[in-house]
């Protein structure tokens, strides 16, 4: 019965359903009846197979996807900014997670934060964010992988990164380990993200092996909506822990 309900919310809300918790190379079930995806370029990255898969399309959008995105109503790189620059304050230094053409860096140079670095999987996305002329320094890697800093961010902020066809739960933990004691990881999840991929569990995991502490979690709020329905997403904020 849980299953068919489940399977009857998906239908509603044209949302696709991963198979497994894995990363990247997550596959998916298209669920079609009633699905009209108000843009096939979310469709395609939502349905991508593996990180090169994901790579070459996220390059491909990268010179339409503010426009396509602000269609969308995508909000969660505005919430996730100013959530990050309310608990680092002004002249933080700033890891922008997945920052693909710097929405967020751009709403955290606005706000005042001192120093930004963007990392992404998409070259194309980085050139984008580039041309924003607010990240100190872009660097181009995986978010599969440790990252290539050291422990020296006052928080790390990812929005719209860890998500179906993108990054899963067992990531998490490459966040934590380049934000100083005290520092802050700042993320944004659907929730039905944070349910069906497993994120709960990977969270409370990290908070039972001490890495961080949950700190605050907004009320949802449709944050980008999708084939005319909100999806509703919330702002996490950890505190890292020594």
């Amino acid at each position: 019965m849980a299953q068919l309900q489940r399977l009857r919310e998906v239908r509603e809300r044209g949302q696709w359903i991963p198979r497994s918790d894995s990363l990247y190379d997550c596959t998916h079930i298209a669920v079609c009846d009633n699905l009209d995806m108000s843009d096939e370029r979310l469709r395609a990255i939502y349905a991508a197979t593996d990180a090169d898969e994901l790579q070459q399309r996220y390059d491909a959008w990268a010179t339409e996807y503010d426009a396509d995105l602000e269609a969308l109503s995508y909000t969660a790189p505005i919430a996730g900014a100013e959530q990050c620059h309310r608990v680092v304050g002004p002249l933080a230094t700033v890891l922008d997670a997945g920052c693909g053409t710097g929405l967020v860096g751009a709403r955290l140079a606005a706000l005042g934060v001192g120093r930004l670095v963007g990392f992404d999987l998409s070259a194309e996305m980085l050139r984008c964010a580039g041309e924003r002329g607010v990240y100190a320094e872009l660097v181009q890697g995986s978010l599969l992988e440790p990252l290539p800093f050291e422990r020296h961010f006052d928080a790390v902020v990812s929005v719209g990164t860890f998500t179906f066809g993108h990054v899963g739960p067992d990531a998490l933990a490459h966040l934590p380990a380049v934000v100083r004691p005290d520092g802050f990881v700042v993320m944004t999840f659907r929730d039905d993200v944070m349910r069906d991929m497993g994120f709960d569990r990977a969270v409370e995991r990290l908070e039972r092996d001490g890495v961080w502490r949950l700190e605050d979690r907004s009320d949802p709020a449709p944050l980008i909506v999708e084939d005319g329905v909100g999806a509703d997403m919330r702002v996490w904020t950890w505190r890292v822990l020594g």
